[in-house]
């Protein structure tokens, strides 16, 4: 493995905090995220990765805001001011759960495929399990066909309960025949969550 992080590390620092330059002090944190636009300088983000004692830093893009690209920054994900959170949470891969076995390791092999990635999330509700994952999976495709030549692409899944493999299959399978670029790189990660009748699917995807 090309990264690795020692077991206490893991054990004790959560995978994704967002940080304000508001606050007193930085909690740890694997991957230190951060809003651009929030008057953050190389100055203030060297300050946030140490005393966060961050491995890696990742900022959000709310706007079209003009920034200066620093070396600092892993990467930027593009997103929408209301799914700031979402991006976070689909970044705490220490919270996934059931048999898809993720890690920092990851996310951080996913940012080393690009420097400027997009956010996108379906989701829909309803008594059927095996009608809601076809419809989610379905617009999440739509969404993606933009993305066919995409680097790398982190899917994460949100359901009730447990996802069976029958189901991780039919998506994996909508989510690769889609993309033309054999090589790319693409992650998963499963969680629970505690929204009845609902399904939701998100992605971060590098940009060409």
């Amino acid at each position: 493995m090309k990264y690795q992080i020692d077991d206490s590390y893991i054990d004790d620092t959560p995978s994704a905090l967002l940080y304000q330059r508001i606050m007193d002090c930085y909690p740890k944190s694997a991957i230190g995220c951060f809003i651009i636009n929030d008057d953050w300088d190389e100055q203030a983000l060297l300050e946030l990765k140490q005393k966060s004692e961050a491995w890696f830093l990742v900022g959000l893009q709310i706007d079209d805001y003009d920034f200066e690209r620093l070396d600092i920054m892993e990467g930027v994900v593009r997103c929408q001011p209301d799914e700031v959170n979402e991006v976070i949470r689909v970044l705490d891969v220490k919270s996934a759960s059931t048999f898809i076995g993720i890690d920092v390791v990851d996310i951080k092999s996913l940012f080393e495929c690009g420097s400027l990635f997009q956010f996108i999330q379906v989701s829909a509700k309803g008594e059927s399990e095996t009608d809601l994952i076809k419809v989610t999976t379905h617009n999440l495709v739509d969404q993606l066909s933009t993305a066919r030549n995409t680097k790398a692409l982190f899917i994460g899944m949100e359901s009730v309960q447990s996802l069976p493999l029958e189901a991780f299959a039919y998506i994996s399978e909508a989510v690769e025949s889609l993309l033309s670029n054999d090589d790319a790189s693409i992650y998963y990660r499963s969680s629970v969550t505690d929204e009845p009748n609902s399904f939701h699917l998100k992605a971060i995807y590098a940009l060409a």
